[in-house]
């Protein structure tokens, strides 16, 4: 596959190479969109690390396939019309907020992404660069610095995943009870339905600040780490990926946005986030607001007490809370709006001063759950118990 990724990125760059000729030179600007453009539409082929890989996609389906095949064992089993639409349910990838997942993804990875990105120098490396000086400036050098062995390389990658994901959950806890976070980050959860496209359905500014506090807790990791440890060392790797992240990816991770239902159950669920687990954080039901912020260590919630894991197969109902119309209608309206509502709530917290905690703690009490369409094709009413939602416990 390295051959072909090879290929298709000379492609890339010769047609962005021919752009540049062909174009007259005010518009030669337009070679940069053009280029993200097309590392956008083959991003599952070149990108191998990236949101959609192939064969993170491919995992997926074949892990979707085998639910769908346990459930036509099943006597209640309603999946009649094949596997593709089992895979693709119409109801599901027919509706507009589809649309917008596509159009805000598209237009935050190739037209604004970048711009906004402010926070892309604060890396890992540097954090970790920076406390490495400081325990070196404080303590001196190690004389005999530990060495990395194979058992000490495989843990520092379990331990380095856990800590990236514990800023994740960090940021991600803070954004549900932040009032100017929140009103970034429900652009996500505005969606009405789940498809693997609603992983990109994220604020453009929500990234730099999600990225920052991964890199922060990863630099506390690793800083002490290095400081003891002697040599160069790197994680475990597959056909050059991170061998957590391929693991976690074979565990169903493109799913975790999606209709197909899949439990690991009590006892690993506490440890790993299933693809249910995250299907029940995006539900507006009572029982399932601001549970399970982890991406894919289910420790953190255990920890934290904001863990759910369900008993069964739920019913969920996908959206915002206390919504009667679908705030984010359109990629222009999902830019925009949250910006807007974000310095609002500066605003308000200014004037509340520490009293918009306790307001904000109590902002779920009462609240009717937003419903914008037929609740069964568009909320998840049917999402939860509709034939074609698949389920493996």
């Amino acid at each position: 596959m390295g051959g072909l990724e090879d290929r298709l990125r000379d492609l890339i760059q010769a047609t962005t190479d021919w752009l540049a000729t062909m174009l007259p030179a005010h518009l030669t600007w337009m070679t940069g969109p053009a280029e993200r453009t097309m590392e956008y539409a083959l991003g599952p082929l070149i990108d191998r690390g990236g949101r959609f890989p192939w064969w993170g996609v491919a995992a997926g389906l074949a892990i979707a396939t085998l639910v769908y095949f346990v459930e036509q064992r099943r006597a209640d089993s309603g999946h009649r019309d094949g596997l593709l639409r089992f895979w693709f349910p119409r109801e599901i990838y027919r509706n507009k907020s589809v649309w917008v997942d596509l159009k805000v993804g598209f237009v935050n990875s190739v037209l604004i992404g970048n711009a906004v990105n402010v926070t892309w120098r604060l890396s890992a490396a540097l954090f970790t660069s920076w406390i490495t000086w400081a325990l070196t400036a404080t303590f001196g050098a190690v004389d005999h610095p530990a060495t990395w062995g194979p058992l000490s390389i495989v843990l520092f990658m379990i331990a380095l995943s856990m800590a990236a994901d514990f800023g994740y959950f960090l940021f991600h806890w803070l954004a549900h009870v932040f009032p100017p976070l929140w009103a970034i980050h429900k652009v996500h959860h505005s969606a009405e339905v789940l498809t693997p496209l609603t992983a990109a359905r994220v604020h453009a500014l929500e990234r730099p600040v999600m990225g920052l506090f991964s890199s922060v807790t990863t630099g506390v990791l690793t800083g002490p780490l290095f400081y003891l440890h002697g040599g160069e060392t790197s994680v475990p790797t597959i056909f050059g990926l991170n061998m957590a992240a391929v693991a976690f990816f074979m565990l169903g991770h493109v799913l975790h946005h999606s209709h197909v239902w899949v439990y690991f159950g009590p006892v690993i669920g506490r440890v790993i986030v299933s693809p249910a687990q995250h299907q029940i954080h995006h539900s507006c039901l009572p029982q399932h607001l601001d549970k399970n912020f982890a991406e894919h260590w289910a420790i953190w919630d255990t920890i934290f007490g904001t863990l759910y894991l369900p008993k069964g197969r739920e019913v969920l109902k996908l959206g915002l809370a206390g919504y009667q119309v679908q705030p984010h209608p359109g990629v222009v309206t999902a830019n925009i709006r949250p910006v807007v509502e974000s310095v609002s709530a500066i605003a308000a917290m200014g004037k509340q001063g520490a009293g918009w905690f306790r307001q904000w703690r109590h902002r779920n009490d009462g609240l009717p759950v937003a419903s914008t369409a037929d609740p069964s094709t568009a909320r998840g009413e049917g999402f939860g118990a509709a034939p074609r939602a698949g389920t493996l416990v």
